[in-house]
């Protein structure tokens, strides 16, 4: 009878001391918002999957080297036909520098540069994905972040161990938009708004990149309406993301053998 009270006893310690040492949600969003502001250097193999028009999904694999202040990136795309190397300084200049058999100087957005690509350059690192996060979390300041955030798990990713978060957005949904007097270009209403140029560009058939104040355009309410998150339980750093909308897949983005605090030198950003 006394053992099995005290195992009974012992049972509910644990359980409650598991309980009082468990972190919630909101704890794990603070932390890996201190923890993506923090990076100041890093490399890692980038590994993506975007949707195109018609459903095409396109892949690439990348390998990026980022230096966070003064902001230096490069890009290197070893897999053929593709195969390129961009830097990006702009406190050098504004323009990517490229290399592929033969060197230019492009403009961030430059149809070269996107061509089946969702992404520019200076997005590389985890200030990108820093802001679509807390705007969607700050979007829902005073509500009960459990109701559309959740740890569903864990998962080994890269030999690391981590969260898995899901991340349900119930108001998504296509709103049409009035163009403001500071949103003259998809890239600028996409960043102000943090959600993705290439659907604001698919949903009204645009082929350029300006906007005019005051046009009417569809864009998406938020940046997408499910995203799933492998969160390093170490370093509380994001190194998977998929991201979905009412089709499905939208773009699926991964860091592999990422390595944070890394020595850079001029070297590493030059060809």
């Amino acid at each position: 009878m006394k053992k099995t009270f005290l195992l009974t006893l012992m049972i509910g310690v644990m359980g409650f001391t598991s309980n009082i040492f468990a972190e919630t949600i909101e704890d794990i969003v603070a932390k890996a918002d201190a923890a993506m502001k923090a990076v100041k250097t890093c490399s890692y193999d980038f590994y993506s999957k975007e949707r195109f028009k018609g459903g095409k999904v396109i892949s690439s694999y990348i390998q990026f080297k980022i230096q966070e202040s003064p902001v230096k990136k490069t890009y290197a795309n070893s897999i053929e036909p593709q195969k390129a190397q961009l830097v990006y300084i702009p406190s050098v200049q504004s323009k990517v520098k490229v290399k592929k058999g033969f060197t230019l100087n492009l403009e961030l957005t430059n149809g070269l540069l996107m061509k089946e690509q969702h992404q520019t350059i200076d997005r590389a690192g985890f200030g990108r994905i820093r802001k679509v996060l807390m705007t969607s979390i700050d979007a829902r300041k005073g509500q009960d972040l459990d109701k559309f955030a959740k740890i569903t798990g864990s998962v080994n990713y890269d030999g690391k161990d981590c969260y898995r978060i899901e991340i349900n957005d119930p108001d998504y949904k296509i709103i049409l938009h009035t163009v403001t007097p500071t949103q003259t270009s998809v890239w600028k209403l996409g960043d102000q708004l943090a959600i993705p140029e290439y659907k604001i560009k698919e949903l009204n058939g645009l082929s350029k990149d300006e906007l005019t104040p005051g046009q009417k355009i569809k864009i998406p309410s938020s940046y997408a309406k499910k995203t799933i998150i492998y969160l390093d339980k170490k370093t509380y750093l994001p190194l998977y993301q998929r991201m979905e909308d009412a089709e499905g897949m939208y773009e699926t983005y991964e860091m592999k053998n990422l390595k944070i605090g890394v020595s850079l030198t001029d070297a590493d950003f030059q060809f």
